[in-house]
């Protein structure tokens, strides 16, 4: 949570864990319980999609954690390499983890090597017990920072959250936090398989990994990037949206083609580039507001106004809640 620049290191501690526990609150809010009913609703029922050569994703759709979903938003991947499976953000509960690997069997009786988790937040790593069943002594990579958080009892909060939204459904699901922590600037070997781990600092999180496959140009952003979704109203609590755009410049330098949101649809630069866009232009506004010397909610009308290029985008609505969080780090920015 960013805030003025006095406010205590304690005081941050909590207001970050608020934030996170308001994200899971505000999920559950008639809005965020509609489904597009054109699309399937679980993860049985998606299929798993060949993205590059050794890389597959199963794309989640729009829908907040529910029992018909059990939990399933994310885009859970899978890296088959000549050793084993790369298994990148298995999802939010066992049942999730169990059907991933039930998909990835239909094209290769490899077994699981290594897991990623990209990030803290519980619908991209409670579905590491749904692998670890199977295959219990695999290695699971995230951030440092993630393990930190997930071991000050985060891992609870999640798995207690996403249950009581799903009203059980995903009953059994145990958190699995992972083992090994990464600091960023990693190569790591996984067999005949390279990857690189880039951190680019507090951006959706601050402790956003982001995952590069150099032998086939694919980057996995995590939730650093969002295709076509403005950021829930109880996400930035725990985002930098400077961070945020720092990260997506950072990435789009490198060698990678192609690019694999945390949720959303994959595909070439138009992917992060128009996440880029949106960060941009919503920082700009409200940097020039501020300047006039509005408030956060005097500006909403105009900023809404000024960004109508993306009213259709998930979360659209949820637009004066982000431009709270946007205008204390233009404050803090001024001190």
């Amino acid at each position: 949570m960013l805030g003025a620049p006095k406010t205590s290191v304690k005081k941050k501690h909590a207001m970050k864990l608020t934030s996170l526990f308001t994200l899971l609150l505000c999920l559950v809010t008639p809005m965020a319980q509609a489904h597009d009913t054109t699309t399937p609703i679980s993860i049985k029922d998606m299929s798993l999609e060949k993205v590059s050569p050794s890389i597959y994703v199963v794309t989640g759709n729009h829908a907040f954690p529910d029992p018909q979903n059990r939990g399933f938003m994310n885009n859970p991947a899978a890296i088959v390499t000549p050793q084993g499976v790369i298994i990148v953000d298995p999802g939010s509960s066992m049942q999730i983890g169990e059907e991933l690997l039930a998909k990835v069997r239909t094209v290769t009786d490899k077994p699981v090597i290594a897991v990623f988790n990209t990030h803290v937040h519980g619908d991209h790593w409670l579905g590491n017990y749904g692998i670890s069943k199977t295959f219990p002594k695999i290695p699971i990579y995230a951030h440092e920072r993630t393990i930190e958080r997930l071991s000050s009892g985060e891992d609870k909060m999640w798995l207690e959250r996403i249950s009581e939204m799903t009203k059980g459904a995903i009953e059994g699901t145990k958190p699995v936090i992972p083992t090994i922590g990464l600091k960023g600037g990693e190569t790591l070997k996984l067999g005949d398989t390279t990857v690189h781990v880039h951190y680019a600092g507090h951006a959706h999180t601050d402790n956003d990994i982001m995952i590069e496959v150099p032998g086939e140009k694919v980057l996995f952003f995590g939730d650093v990037v969002i295709y076509e979704g403005v950021p829930h109203s109880g996400a930035p609590g725990d985002a930098s949206f400077k961070g945020t755009e720092a990260a997506i410049e950072s990435m789009l330098k490198g060698p990678s083609t192609l690019f694999i949101p945390g949720h959303g649809h994959s595909g070439g630069r138009e992917v992060p580039e128009s996440a880029l866009r949106f960060v941009k232009e919503l920082r700009a506004a409200v940097t020039k507001y501020y300047k006039q010397g509005m408030s956060a909610a005097d500006m909403k009308a105009p900023i809404t106004k000024d960004l109508q290029a993306y009213k259709d985008w998930r979360n659209f609505s949820e637009l004066g809640r982000i431009i709270t969080y946007v205008y204390l780090e233009v404050e803090q920015d001024v001190f």
